[in-house]
């Protein structure tokens, strides 16, 4: 029975405390939209044992992942993502570009409306 994944482009959410395993392949970029996410990665030999990268990444940052293999994703709090497939070589990197540029436009739009917000109480 395969896994039943989001798509590529729609936003994965998790809810707090929530654990989210998946398969993904070496260039695979991990956005975070909104949240805490805790990133374990593909486990590796590291002597004698069997290690996993574990990695927070923080609301309008990303990671690329440098290896094949099975990674684990959980938010403390909740939280919002998309896992990207890795792309060739030849293609250019424009869209991750814009799609963390939009991200970041995003949360700069909740800010600003969450100033407004605070503004108007004072006044």
């Amino acid at each position: 029975m395969d896994p039943i994944l989001p798509k590529p482009d729609e936003p994965l959410y998790l809810a707090a405390e929530q654990q989210h395993l998946r398969p993904v392949r070496a260039g695979t970029l991990v956005l975070v939209e909104e949240g805490l996410v805790l990133l374990e990665g593909p486990p590796r030999w590291l002597g004698e044992r069997m290690q996993r990268a574990r990695l927070p990444i923080g609301a309008g940052c990303c990671h690329v992942l440098e290896e094949d293999g099975w990674i684990g994703l959980m938010s403390p709090r909740g939280a919002r993502l998309r896992v990207l497939a890795g792309r060739p070589a030849d293609e250019n990197l424009g869209d991750l570009l814009v799609a963390r540029l939009r991200c970041l436009r995003a949360l700069e739009n909740r800010l600003l409306a969450a100033l407004a917000a605070a503004l108007r109480l004072r006044v």
